[in-house]
């Protein structure tokens, strides 16, 4: 019997991953089957159960897959590019355009909007989700790093924190996409994310020294009760 090559089992594992994931976006990841799945890749259950244990490794590879190749295509992207303020814009623009993609094939950013309402009873799907902000972040944290580097960003800029900070402001204009519905128009969410940017590097041409960063304030329960102690 000749022997599977390795390019054709990674095939194989990329189809039913995709599968997953358009049955994962039109049924929900609670009322997806696995019968579903099996169906949606035209491939056979003995197949499926080959590669993937269960509906819970699935959701993992799936984000496994499209953050790879999401990686991938943003650092063509920005190989093309040479101009830091040139580099931002086109890593803007990347992230906007697969959100593009999500609202013409989906109707909204769907799936992720999906799985955080479901992470908080679902480990594979929290798993999931965290394996994607780690992603994100590494990815944000590295093109200011970056900026640092080539001394367009301040040398005291708190790269980790900030890059957080971004990439939590990406997923905002997701839910704001999902919230305006038709309303919603790309140029001023991009826009938006773009004035923050610009904020940190006209810090660098004004000179400014390093900000003094408060503490985080307590919550305000405990401040509550402290104030009611006798």
């Amino acid at each position: 019997m000749p022997r599977v090559s390795a390019e054709h089992e990674q095939e194989v594992r990329d189809r039913i991953v995709r599968a997953a994931l358009a049955v994962f976006a039109t049924r929900g990841f609670h009322r997806a089957t696995m019968q579903d799945i099996v169906r949606e890749s035209g491939l056979s259950v003995g197949a499926i159960y080959t590669y993937f244990r269960s509906k819970s490794d699935l959701i993992l590879a799936g984000c496994d897959l499209i953050t790879d190749q999401e990686l991938a295509q943003l650092g063509g992207r920005l190989a093309a590019v040479s101009g830091y303020r040139d580099r931002i814009a086109a890593a803007v623009g990347f992230w906007f355009d697969n959100l593009a993609v999500e609202q013409s094939e989906r109707g909204s950013g769907f799936l992720i909007l999906q799985a955080w309402a479901e992470a908080d009873t679902d480990p594979a799907i929290r798993e999931m989700l965290l394996r994607r902000r780690r992603e994100t972040v590494t990815a944000v944290v590295l093109v200011l790093q970056e900026g640092v580097l080539r001394g367009e960003l301040p040398g005291w800029l708190d790269i980790p924190s900030v890059g957080h900070a971004l990439a939590a402001l990406l997923d905002g204009m997701l839910i704001e996409a999902a919230e305006a519905g038709g309303a919603y128009r790309r140029s001023d969410a991009e826009r938006r994310v773009l004035a923050v940017i610009e904020t940190l590097l006209a810090a660098r041409d004004a000179a400014m020294p390093e900000p003094i960063v408060p503490a985080a304030p307590q919550p305000y329960e405990s401040a509550r009760a402290r104030r009611a102690a006798p």
